[in-house]
């Protein structure tokens, strides 16, 4: 009996790997075409972004908390609309993310110090990725309209 069991877990095993492979690979399909128009530098700026967003801390300041939700929330909108092409929504969530930005770094006197060491650290990865990821994205642009010509 322990010897169908195994068997039967096995085979489960298999079907779900199976499966997740094909979903995968499917969703590959699905997103091949989504950062196309980008650079391979681009998609990995954007995606040093979207790693930060998802890995930011909580801090002890609510203040501080709130405005980084704010921060997050531009910064998932930017990427939104960088990989859909809008250029309004782009500008927008820039700004909004200029705005999150400079109101975080006045909250900054409010926190431990090891707290803004953390804070510190993310914020300038983020903005160091954010503006590498424009240039290189005016840069595919430039480059872009000259072939064209």
């Amino acid at each position: 009996m322990k010897s169908f069991y195994k068997l039967l877990s096995i085979l489960i095993i298999i079907n779900i790997s199976q499966s997740c492979s094909t979903s995968s690979s499917a969703s590959d399909e699905l997103h091949s075409d989504v950062y196309v128009y980008l650079s391979p530098e681009s998609v990995v700026y954007a995606s040093t972004i979207s790693n930060l967003v998802s890995t930011f801390p909580k801090f002890r300041n609510d203040a501080v908390n709130r405005e980084v939700a704010g921060l997050k929330k531009s910064l998932t909108n930017y990427l939104l609309a960088v990989t859909n092409l809008h250029q309004s929504e782009k500008t927008k969530s820039l700004e909004s993310f200029e705005k999150y930005y400079k109101n975080i770094q006045k909250l900054r006197k409010f926190i431990t110090k090891d707290d803004n060491e953390v804070l510190n650290r993310y914020m300038v990865k983020i903005k160091t990725n954010v503006s590498f990821l424009e240039s290189s994205m005016n840069k595919n642009i430039e480059s872009n309209s000259m072939s064209s010509n």
